[in-house]
């Protein structure tokens, strides 16, 4: 199974597998349009939170106002042995959760 790696604002290995990236993009294919994006949204996120669903999960957030007229790119990453990324989309608001890291403006 191949993988990319990316490090992440906190200086966190973010792994993601082949087979999840062609399962988020049949459930999400706009993901497609934004994807090169990836990279910034990990290193350079406007916001980290804590999913309030599963302590496990942290989401990344960026706002772009080239996605889809404006969308907060929001990455899923699992925390779990390894940190991977479990999904990726693009939605309109930041969800409810505990901050774990915000950008210095």
């Amino acid at each position: 199974m191949s993988e990319q790696v990316f490090i992440d604002a906190l200086g966190d290995e973010i792994v993601l597998a082949d087979s999840v990236r062609e399962m988020i993009l049949l459930k999400h294919p706009e993901v497609a349009s934004f994807t090169e994006k990836l990279p910034d949204v990990l290193m350079l996120p406007d916001e980290i939170r804590r999913s309030f669903r599963d302590e496990r999960v942290v989401l990344y957030y960026r706002y772009d106002a080239a996605v889809l007229d404006g969308k907060w790119i929001t990455v899923a990453v699992k925390r779990i042995d390894r940190n991977y990324i479990s999904t990726i989309y693009a939605t309109d608001r930041i969800k409810s959760g505990d901050v774990v890291w915000t950008k210095n403006t």
